[in-house]
C-alpha cells in the first residue's frame, strides 16, 4: 500500500495529526457516552432524567410501554443487552435513569 502525501507535507506531522484526530474521536465518544447514561431511547422518544420536572410515570409509559418489573417508585426496562433502572418521586417525576450492560 502506497502512502500518497501532498508535496511539501513532511510524514511525521501527518501522522501526528492522525493520532491528534484519533485521540479527540475517542474523547468525543467517550462524552456521548456518558450523556445518555441518564437516558432511554424508546422507539422515536427519548426519555431524560435531566428535566425539571421530569416525566410522570405515564408519559413514560405511554412514550415506551410497560416496564418489565414495576414496584412503586422503581421501574426496570431491557432494551437490547441493557437494562435500565428508572426511580420516580411522586411530586417530581422522574429523578434516574441507571444503565447497566448485561454480559
Amino acid at each position: 500500500m502506497t502512502l500518497y502525501i501532498l508535496p511539501g507535507i513532511n510524514r511525521t506531522i501527518l501522522l501526528g495529526l492522525v493520532i491528534q484526530t484519533i485521540v479527540l474521536l475517542m474523547v468525543f465518544a467517550l462524552f456521548s457516552e456518558s450523556a445518555w447514561a441518564e437516558s432511554m431511547k424508546c422507539g422515536t422518544h427519548i426519555i431524560s432524567d435531566g428535566l425539571k420536572p421530569g416525566p410522570s410515570k405515564a408519559q413514560v409509559k405511554r412514550k415506551c410501554g410497560r416496564p418489565y418489573l414495576e414496584s412503586s417508585n422503581h421501574w426496570v426496562y431491557y432494551k437490547g443487552r441493557s437494562v435500565y433502572r428508572l426511580r420516580f418521586s411522586e411530586p417530581s417525576g422522574l429523578v434516574s435513569i441507571r444503565r447497566e450492560i448485561e454480559r
